[in-house]
């Protein structure tokens, strides 16, 4: 197929599409808070008694250096004070391509026998994957100056931190990053939700002199601080001028009288809305937990935060924490929680300008601070210490911070230890790891053991039926492959069967994170023409091997419903709906060939996420993929390139003849991977190039670089885009031989420079080399 064949969409996703993805989406964090925080569904755990428990472990020695080349018989497992028989010996690096791997043989020896198997050195394992990084805002509990500190650091992070196989997420208690809120390596929608954070917190709306805090109505009417109330109340009386000598501090019967009821009515306003936000904050972080289980590896989670009140009475926060450490050991969540208060001087970084308070400089007034500072950390100090990570106080500068929690969750060890007790197997033992004639060394893990979740069973699929919904009128044949655009319409137990589809098409749709049931490639890229304006390319592409032909009562054929959405934070949004008619390709005997095709959509400019979901309709699966794409609004006359393109083509004997100022047709290319023996084409075009003065059209020079990690490893000679007959629109297309690269990730940088009025423009794209 060639970059201009598409199939033009005539129809959009019904409305319940739209309606499901946005509260999959943008609520997804918050769908959990209408929950008690109870113990899990019983579908979510299945106990088994001779399965094995995972405990990864982290060896420091004294400067904080991680310590390599452990051998198993060097690490002493206790759990309630018992040695266990460590079982599996895994030495893992986080986010790298053999992590799942190795996780999956972990939980697969659970049912193999006592036996311990050897440490696989990693050695120079390439990261292909990528480290999975959530910053979790709790901005209900987070001032004005600490939104602030969190975005700068954030922005920071995405521009100078991240490295190009991250996937990350910012996540807010409140909800207010709304869809964005999202896994990803593009850092365009991570700068778009940093933009969304803002001041949250909902203190008392009281705007005298005398604040009450969480913690002060705490101390007052759950642990009886007599002082403290005495404070209070002789605060309000001067303030309110009760009695006749309240400006000199009256503390007659009169005055007590009148300001006792109004300081009880405000302490238990504070106090339950507290409690409130406090909820929220717990609710929020579990429910991350939950939808980040799915995702196998390792997690970094940085808890942000400006600290909050545990109340152990009749509050439930206490089991809510508990049921957030033993959910964030089931997903693998290392959680680093920080004080963003920042460096603690006397009372305080600095005086909060946005209170009127009540000024006393007395020893009691001192006390209440620090008290308040230490109750607050409590429970950040909890669980990080419960989930296997640190607390970081005081801390000048959040950056460093960050950078000094990846360097420590980068490499684990992997043990694996089968509980003999219904006390071990239920978690409620405490672990201790130490190594071996190493005191020196320290072992940093989880506080307790949880029993390693078993692998879902994989359905049963159908067998394959007849599938009665009223065919398309209309479509095109590419290579054994039939696009038809399909229209709701049926009765009976037929619109039944189309109903019933259309619900699981939906539900991976709305998915939070990509279902691998019929593995479906995804790319994306915009184009501006003079005819259609901004127009969104999207290809898609399904292995032939996927279908057993054969098996297909004797058609040869199968089906796949094909549903897909383009949809941003605005609401505007295009979709499309097809039924793809895939057969053996007759003009190719290779069955590796991969099925490919195409679609487009006509958007205006902004960030959107492009969601595909796909079912087969003889057994049932559900594949779906998603990725974001910025477009830019070129009708201000920014300077701008389309996105790249890309396609291979294999070494020929004979160079292919270039055909100066006209761009070649090239087969896209949808997954992005490229055989090292093959030649990589790309093509883009340059948007918005000034005509310089006395000369025939624009001068624009491009050039490309293939990055791995921030080091450019081929740089290409500055090229000139060639002329056409739209000098607004000029097209421009090369090669890369891939052969001087090793396997691995790489990002291709296509960079255009405007000679005339200096201006750049940047496109990148990532590609793997195999």
């Amino acid at each position: 197929m060639l970059l201009q064949d598409n199939i033009k969409s005539r129809s959009l996703l019904s409305a319940v599409a739209l309606c499901f993805f946005l509260c999959a989406v943008a609520q997804a964090q918050r769908q959990q808070q209408s929950r008690p925080t109870a113990p899990e569904q019983a579908d979510e755990i299945v106990r088994i008694t001779t399965e094995l428990v995972q405990t990864d472990v982290a060896v420091f020695d004294k400067q904080g250096r991680f310590v390599d080349n452990l051998r198993p018989e060097q690490f002493e497992l206790q759990a309630g004070g018992k040695t266990q028989l460590i079982s599996f010996f895994e030495r893992v690096t986080a986010g790298s391509r053999n992590e799942e791997a190795q996780l999956a043989a972990a939980a697969r020896s659970g049912s193999a026998s006592n036996t311990l198997k050897p440490n696989n050195a990693v050695g120079p394992d390439t990261p292909e994957r990528g480290r999975l990084i959530f910053f979790f805002l709790d901005d209900l509990h987070l001032s004005g100056a600490s939104i602030i500190r969190a975005r700068e650091a954030l922005q920071r992070f995405i521009d100078n931190g991240m490295n190009p196989n991250d996937q990350v997420a910012i996540v807010s208690t409140s909800g207010q990053i709304g869809f964005l809120q999202q896994l990803t390596d593009n850092q365009a929608v991570l700068r778009a939700a940093v933009k969304r954070l803002g001041y949250k917190q909902n203190p008392e709306a009281y705007t005298g002199k005398t604040q009450i805090s969480e913690y002060m109505a705490s101390q007052v009417l759950d642990s009886g601080n007599r002082e403290l109330y005495a404070y209070l109340l002789e605060s309000i009386k001067i303030e309110q001028q009760m009695g006749p000598g309240s400006r000199h501090g009256d503390h007659g019967l009169a005055s007590s009288y009148s300001a006792a009821p109004y300081l009880r009515n405000r302490l238990r306003q504070a106090r339950t809305q507290g409690r409130i936000t406090t909820a929220d904050t717990l609710s929020s972080l579990r429910s991350l937990m939950l939808s980040a289980n799915v995702i196998p590896g390792r997690k970094l989670v940085f808890f942000l935060s400006d600290g909050f009140i545990i109340n152990e009475r009749g509050t439930g926060a206490l089991e809510a924490l508990e049921s957030i450490t033993e959910t964030a050991a089931r997903a693998g969540a290392v959680v680093y929680t920080m004080d963003l208060r920042g460096t603690l001087f006397g009372l305080g970084s600095g005086v909060d300008a946005s209170t009127n308070d009540y000024i006393d400089l007395s020893a009691r007034r001192t006390g209440v601070a620090f008290g308040e500072i230490a109750a607050t950390r409590e429970p950040l100090q909890l669980i990080a210490e419960q989930t296997g990570g640190r607390a970081i106080f005081n801390s000048s500068s959040i950056e460093d911070a960050v950078q000094q929690a990846i360097r420590e969750t980068a490499d684990y060890y992997l043990l694996a230890w089968r509980p003999d007790t219904s006390e071990l197997r239920e978690g409620r033992a405490r672990l201790k790891v130490s190594i071996k004639g190493h005191p020196e060394l320290r072992a940093r893990l989880r506080a307790n053991s949880f029993n390693f979740p078993t692998a879902p069973k994989k359905q049963s699929e159908p067998a394959a039926r007849p599938d009665h919904a009223r065919e398309p009128q209309a479509g095109t044949i590419v290579s054994g492959v039939e696009a038809k655009e399909t229209n709701a319409g049926s009765s009976g137990a037929k619109a039944n069967e189309a109903q019933a589809r259309e619900n699981e098409l939906l539900a991976a749709l709305g998915s939070l994170y990509p279902q691998r049931g019929l593995p479906v490639a995804l790319s994306v890229g915009y184009l501006n023409t003079s005819e259609q304006g901004t127009t969104l390319k999207v290809s898609m592409q399904l292995a032939r091997t996927a279908f057993d032909f054969e098996a297909a009562g004797g058609t040869r054929k199968a089906l796949v419903d094909v549903a897909g959405v383009a949809i941003d934070d605005r609401g505007q949004f295009g979709s499309f709906k097809q039924l793809l008619t895939i057969t053996p390709d007759p003009t190719n005997a290779d069955t590796s060939q991969p099925v490919i095709w195409h679609q487009q959509l006509r958007l205006k400019p902004g960030l959107y996420q492009v969601r595909v979901a796909l079912r087969d309709r003889a057994t049932g699966r559900i594949g779906s993929s998603m990725q974001w794409i910025e477009i830019p609004d070129l009708s201000k006359g920014s300077f701008a390139l389309s996105s790249i393109f890309l396609g291979e083509r294999n070494v020929e004997p004979v160079p292919v003849e270039r055909e100066p100022g006209k761009p070649r047709a090239v087969i896209v290319d949808v997954d992005h991977r490229f055989a090292r023996a093959s030649v990589l084409r790309f093509q883009t075009y340059v948007y918005n190039a000034a005509r310089a003065s006395g000369a025939d059209g624009p001068d624009v020079q491009v050039h490309a670089q293939v990055f791995r990690g921030a080091t450019p490893l081929i740089t290409t000679q500055p090229t000139k885009a060639p002329l056409a007959a739209d000098p607004a629109r000029l097209p421009f297309w090369s090669e890369l031989s891939l052969e001087q690269l090793p396997p691995g990730r790489y990002v291709l940088q296509v960079t255009a420079t405007d000679r005339t009025t200096n201006r750049a423009a940047v496109e990148r794209v990532s590609i793997f080399v195999e």
